[in-house]
């Protein structure tokens, strides 16, 4: 993995000074190679995606502090977990809904990194996109951080676009894809690591 990591920080490097996009080639140059490999990947998964719904348009200390209080809900109710239990750990009803309906789903409990990893990127989102509460951007998750896939382009990520706006101005998503796939996840990592260092 580190050495992935090391070849996908070298080919960002490399395409942002070939096409002139100074401001993420100073960035680059000013951050450590960037690591897909995260302890997220080593739960289950029906658990990961609850943290994904739990950390949908929240901060990141909020999402921190709402999944550890839920987290502990989880481990101590298992299956027998209501809406009650999960809005007293600060989620929306609407939330609670989609998490009940997850835990709820046996199916999700069978698969693993290995087994999401055969699936197509249409096909593993024709498998997720008909559970409530999850869409394009919970897949764009799975797939960076549960499955390791290099290169996911999150377009409509909040963050990934105001990144964009300060390191590669002017520059469409289409031309994004062009010049830095097959890296878009690392480069997306770097474009959020960017924009909390500004």
């Amino acid at each position: 993995m580190e050495n992935r990591s090391k070849a996908a920080h070298s080919f960002l490097l490399k395409q942002s000074k070939a096409n002139q996009h100074i401001a993420l080639n100073k960035l680059l140059k000013s951050i450590d190679t960037t690591s897909l490999n995260r302890k997220d990947n080593k739960q289950a998964f029906y658990l990961f995606l609850i943290k994904t719904i739990v950390s949908q348009q929240v901060s990141t200390s909020a999402a921190k502090t709402i999944w550890n209080k839920l987290e502990n809900i989880l481990e101590t109710k298992e299956d027998n977990v209501s809406i009650k239990d999960l809005r007293s750990a600060g989620i929306s009803k609407t939330k609670a809904g989609y998490i009940l309906e997850i835990i709820r789903n046996k199916s999700l409990r069978k698969e693993t990194p290995q087994s999401l990893q055969k699936y197509s990127p249409s096909d593993l989102s024709d498998l997720l996109i008909q559970i409530k509460g999850i869409g394009p951007w919970t897949i764009g998750i799975v797939r960076m951080f549960y499955i390791n896939d290099e290169d996911v382009w999150l377009e409509g990520d909040l963050g990934i676009n105001k990144s964009i706006n300060i390191f590669l101005p002017k520059i469409s998503h289409k031309e994004i894809e062009m010049i830095y796939t097959p890296y878009r996840t690392f480069l997306s990592l770097c474009l959020w690591r960017g924009l909390d260092s500004n």
